[in-house]
């Protein structure tokens, strides 16, 4: 699991309520989303709840549709999100990271998951998931813009979790966004 979270026992979910869940098909699947409709009563209450990732925005598909579940209220928990911590060891697409081995000291976005193997890999739909070697495109630390080679070919580099540790943007600074 991603967070650890503060469950909400005598508050009721409603709609824009923030539930913690696991799917009824697999229990692997667990997540976090945000409620947006509630279907029946009772017993057979079920609520249609928007995916949220681990930075607690709502997931979307290549076409921009929010990603939607029908989960069964037994099924669901209500959580205070005031409460959160977010692991910084779990990579998502669109990290920046920070990679270092000797005195080799890069910086990327992370772009995509490659199982060591050439098998395909769970890691774009599950979470990252340890085994796999991570690729990021090369960016300047400065100007956050990708580093380019002779040919003016986008530098890429592949790396295993060990060398790679997630950074923080300061968008704020005064010369201009920097990698903290």
């Amino acid at each position: 699991m991603l967070w650890k979270f503060r469950v909400l026992f005598n508050v009721p979910i409603e709609i824009g309520s923030i539930v913690k869940y696991i799917d009824s098909r697999s229990k692997d699947r667990r997540g976090v989303g945000e409620v947006c409709g509630i279907i029946g009563a009772g017993e057979n209450t079920k609520y249609e709840i928007y995916i949220l990732t681990k930075r607690l925005q709502p997931r979307m598909t290549s076409d921009d549709k929010y990603i939607t579940r029908k989960i069964h209220s037994k099924y669901c928990k209500h959580i205070d999100i005031n409460k959160t911590i977010v692991n910084k060891k779990d990579f998502e697409l669109g990290d920046i990271v920070c990679y270092k081995f000797l005195t080799i000291k890069k910086y990327g976005v992370i772009t995509g998951f490659v199982h060591p193997d050439g098998l395909d890999t769970t890691s774009y739909y599950c979470g990252y998931n340890g085994t796999d070697l991570i690729e990021c495109v090369q960016i300047d630390k400065n100007n956050l813009t990708r580093c380019r080679d002779e040919q003016s070919n986008i530098k890429r580099f592949t790396s295993h979790k060990k060398r790679l540790k997630i950074c923080e943007v300061d968008l704020w600074n005064e010369k201009g966004a920097n990698i903290i």
